[in-house]
């Protein structure tokens, strides 16, 4: 509803109000005539409810939920076999498109390998001398849950610059500057040239993620082996020193966020 149309309704109420309850009308609801008494009630009931109707809409302007847009939830795992993981089956369904599909491949094993890595060395950790819950084994778990949680963090980095890939438009690019094709169509020469970095830039950004969870699982397998080895107390200081160079590289994972 216009908000002109409104206006005009509030004065039309506002002009009957004025006319049904002005001395030249006279209602009351103290009227000894029982019919005008009764007008005069249903008028006090009536016209209030008219102007709140009118202006319903103006009243809650603003108040309507915005449906939000859909986001993947990277805290989501899914069950222990990684059923049900929104993250992994986005980047599983990404894996067929042109020039990047390949890294969403990549990105949704990484996930699956962070997933079961971290399960195995939290289980390691339980059925060893650390007592489940206490401070130790909270330390080690925390740091281990944070390397799962940047390797999910990178990943969904990985499938939203793989949604933005246009992959044909990168090919179509591709090939006209590099055979010089390019210089002989109507189109600004710099400006395709540009395009192409900016391309080749979100690959090398994806690729640089891609390494960097690569470390990080590689950190994962050291820390088991550790573990598994050492039947680790919380005095060892080869596996705190571990841990800590993985919270490093974690530090340095979070540059692409």
């Amino acid at each position: 509803m216009k908000v002109g149309s409104i206006i005009v309704k509030d004065l039309a109420i506002a002009a009957l109000a004025v006319v049904l309850w002005s001395p030249i009308v006279g209602l009351s609801p103290f009227d000894p005539d029982l019919l005008r008494a009764a007008l005069a009630v249903t008028s006090y009931i009536a016209i209030p409810a008219a102007a709140i109707m009118v202006n319903r809409p103006l009243l809650s302007l603003g108040t309507d939920e915005v449906e939000p847009s859909h986001r993947i939830d990277v805290t989501a795992r899914g069950d222990e076999e990684g059923r049900g993981d929104e993250l992994k089956a986005a980047l599983n369904a990404q894996a067929e498109l042109p020039h990047v599909g390949e890294y969403a491949e990549t990105a949704a094993r990484q996930v699956d390998s962070a997933r079961r890595k971290r399960h195995h060395v939290v289980d390691m950790l339980s059925t060893g001398k650390l007592t489940p819950g206490s401070i130790a084994w909270s330390r080690f778990v925390s740091g281990i849950d944070e390397a799962e949680s940047q390797i999910r963090k990178n990943a969904a980095l990985v499938s939203s610059a793989c949604t933005s890939f246009d992959g044909d438009d990168y090919a179509r690019l591709y090939e006209l500057i590099s055979t010089g094709a390019f210089r002989e169509d109507n189109l600004d020469d710099d400006l395709q040239v540009e395009r192409l970095k900016v391309y080749q830039n979100t690959i090398s950004q994806i690729r640089g993620i891609i390494d960097n969870n690569e470390r990080l699982l590689f950190e994962l397998d050291r820390f088991a082996a550790e573990v598994s080895m050492q039947a680790m107390t919380p005095s060892d200081e080869s596996s705190e020193r571990m841990l800590e160079e993985m919270r490093v590289l974690i530090e340095e994972a979070k540059r692409y966020e």
